[in-house]
């Protein structure tokens, strides 16, 4: 049992006044950090440490924050109800006074008739927990920051204290902490603590800014100053009349709107200051919150008779002519939710791409679908196909977008949509990821496409709903369809591919369940590339969001899309005969380029062959 009993003294401001911390934790090693200690009755190990790529799941997207440390009910569904994250014992006999601060991420939702649940506890004797304070959700999308008073234990010895989860044993979904700190409070500190703006808005949209402040100190609050800033406008109000007791928050609504007119990425910092007609209050540090925002266009378009819905993100780190990746959701799902746990904007913001998440239309049983023609919907007429040609016609219209490297990826029906793409939409998409997809039987018996389309599919042997093995005698009414390993031998065969290389990936988390074979295919007359991720042991999942955690599928998918070459390549003429002239080499990135010694370059001849090098001289 270790005491901490006034473990470090920190200066948290400029001025004169301290206050006494007596515990802080970031959470940023591997593992539990000394003296911590977890209960759990559930199956995945309770408390995970890690950040939000592999901490997140399908449907509960944790927003990044570092390293921190979370209990997600979403991505087992196992019996999370006594899930308890202890502390180390502290004696706290002759403090003046105790408060708990900590990062959250909580939703506070119920699903299916419960009530997930989220407690500060305690216990005088390790054994029996009592409840400090039960925890009320959020639901933003965003981190808040949380304080719980605890003067009340002052003059205890040996307190644990914890942090408690509870699914109500039912499928719910968790609670991330970070940044905690027991401190004891002294002055006046008001601290930002949260933004419940949401992070995702629609571009000339007004927008509320609204949140809450929180007094951290002891003396009441009874006025402030409160401004918000982005991109270098500040708008500010004076908030007086107000009585905040020590250690309570406050609600706040700016009367001023946020209005973005253009997509992309924007930071949204809101602050504090005159705080009871002080320049400033004890603590400066917390004075200040941040909320990093995508503007989108939350949009319709007309096509068909019907009023078709999309999301498009253009990120400010765009070039002119940049790429653009089309993005479609599985049957039922929304262009929302597979734009959450996919993760494409924040790539788009590292790597300068657009991407627009399509939105199926309603099938004749309500349900969202992009049409492949499955045997159960027979009598469904839609064109999804024209869909996405006006869509793409419209965004080029308005932006400046690649009229080459146009690409789609989807899961499960998008990804069977990806595939009737690549058949019948050739002269549009260069390359198609689908991810735990299928290409219908009646699909392929009739592709004939104009151009050659590069292939990604990402896919678990363990898929319970598109079977690896395929379902060739529509045993699950979806239509028959052949299995992976025909597919990829469909369209090796078609593009006339060989195997270039098949290897293991690293197994980075041996607690998923699963490992990865990838298989390449290519030639040298082409730039055209077929690719296999077997995902062994994984079932109906997009890798990096749920089931594998080896890799992330949405970076992977982009890194596919980047390193693909410029030029379309005919499938009906890939090696004319003739004289022939080299017209342009090219880099990996499809960009014109010289030729460099140890480098791959492409070269583009007048009958279109196209030859890969690696100048060695």
């Amino acid at each position: 049992m270790i005491r901490l009993y006034l473990l470090m003294l920190v200066i948290l401001s400029q001025t004169s006044s301290a206050q006494n911390m007596l515990l802080f934790e970031d959470f940023e090693q591997a593992n539990l950090p000394e003296g911590w200690s977890q209960a759990t009755l559930s199956t995945d190990g309770g408390w995970l440490l890690g950040h939000h790529e592999n901490l997140s799941s399908e449907y509960w997207s944790i927003a990044a924050h570092g390293n921190f440390i979370a209990t997600n009910d979403d991505a087992c569904d196992c019996d999370k109800s006594q899930d308890y994250l202890i502390m180390p014992s502290i004696e706290l006999s002759g403090q003046q006074a105790l408060a708990l601060q900590f990062e959250s991420y909580f939703d506070g939702d119920e699903l299916f008739g419960g009530q997930e649940k989220a407690r500060v506890a305690y216990s005088l004797d390790g054994l029996n927990w009592q409840t400090a304070k039960e925890m009320a959700g959020t639901n933003d999308g965003n981190w808040d920051s949380q304080i719980v008073d605890l003067g009340f234990l002052t003059e205890e010895t040996e307190v644990q204290l914890a942090f408690q989860y509870d699914d109500d044993n039912n499928w719910l979904f968790g609670w991330a902490i970070d940044d905690v700190t027991l401190y004891e409070p002294e002055g006046l500190d008001l601290a930002v603590a949260s933004i419940e703006t949401a992070s995702n808005i629609n571009t000339g949209e007004l927008i509320t800014v609204i949140g809450k402040v929180s007094n951290r100190g002891l003396e009441e609050v009874n006025s402030f100053d409160l401004s918000w800033n982005i991109g270098g406008s500040t708008y500010t109000t004076a908030i007086s009349g107000v009585a905040i007791p020590a250690l309570s928050d406050f609600s706040f609504s700016h009367p001023d709107l946020l209005q973005v007119s253009s997509a992309g990425a924007f930071e949204l910092q809101v602050s504090v200051s005159k705080v009871n007609g002080n320049s400033q209050d004890h603590n400066p540090d917390n004075d200040t919150r941040g909320l990093s925002v995508q503007a989108l266009e939350n949009a319709q378009l007309e096509v068909g008779g019907l009023l078709r819905d999309y999301i498009y993100y253009h990120p400010h780190s765009a070039a002119p002519d940049c790429p653009i990746i089309y993005v479609c959701h599985g049957y039922t799902g929304s262009a929302q939710n597979i734009m959450e746990y996919s993760g494409f904007n924040d790539l788009a913001d590292e790597h300068g791409f657009a991407v627009c998440y399509l939105q199926g239309s309603n099938d004749s049983g309500g349900n969202s679908f992009f049409n492949v023609g499955y045997a159960f919907q027979d009598n469904e007429t839609v064109d999804d196909v024209q869909f996405l040609r006006a869509l793409d016609q419209d965004l080029h219209s308005r932006y400046s977008l690649s009229t080459r490297d146009i690409f789609c990826t989807g899961f499960s029906n998008g990804a069977d949509f990806s595939y009737l793409l690549a058949c019948e939409a050739s002269d549009l998409v260069k390359a198609v990821a689908p991810v735990a997809g299928m290409i219908l039987q009646d699909i392929m018996d009739n592709c004939d496409p104009e151009f050659e389309v590069s292939i990604f599919e990402i896919h678990g042997t363990d898929d319970d709903v598109t079977y690896y093995g395929g379902d060739p005698n529509n045993i699950d009414n979806w239509g028959a369809y052949p299995g992976m390993s025909e597919t990829m031998a469909f369209w090796t065969d078609l593009f006339d591919l060989s195997e270039i290389s098949s290897e293991s990936l690293p197994n980075l988390d041996t607690q998923d369940g699963s490992t990865i074979v990838a298989d390449r295919y290519s030639n040298e007359q082409s730039c055209t590339e077929v690719w296999l991720y077997t995902v062994d042991g994984a079932g109906h999942d997009w890798p990096g969001n749920a089931g594998n955690m080896d890799i992330s599928a949405s970076r992977e998918i982009w890194n596919f899309f980047a390193q693909l070459c410029e030029e379309p390549v005919s499938s009906q003429n890939l090696n004319p005969e003739g004289e022939a002239e080299l017209i342009k080499i090219f880099d990996i990135m499809g960009r014109e380029a010289s030729e460099a010694q140890g480098e791959l370059r492409f070269y583009l001849y007048s009958n279109g062959h196209i030859e890969r090098q690696v100048r060695i001289y």
